[in-house]
């Protein structure tokens, strides 16, 4: 069976350029770093840090807090 498979071509042939002097863990050599979870950038500013992980923390509770709703209000009608 494994001698009959057939190879699909690739839409890349090219291996990918080595030549550059990237020393970053994530291939880039931007000069802002590597972005890390949750979007947040190694060496922001803690005032950034912190409003990334507030505007997080909203979003999950408007997220919880309509389906909540979105729950209620079919059980509502549905009854």
């Amino acid at each position: 069976m494994s001698n009959d498979t057939k190879k699909l071509p690739l839409l890349n042939q090219n291996p990918p350029d080595d030549s550059s002097n990237c020393s970053t863990g994530c291939s880039t050599c931007g000069s802002t770093g590597c972005a890390g979870g949750l979007g947040i950038r190694s060496g922001s500013e803690s005032d950034v840090v912190y409003r990334n992980l507030f505007l997080f923390a909203v979003i999950v509770i408007v997220m919880i807090t309509t389906s909540f709703l979105i729950m209620k209000i079919l059980t509502a009608i549905l009854k």
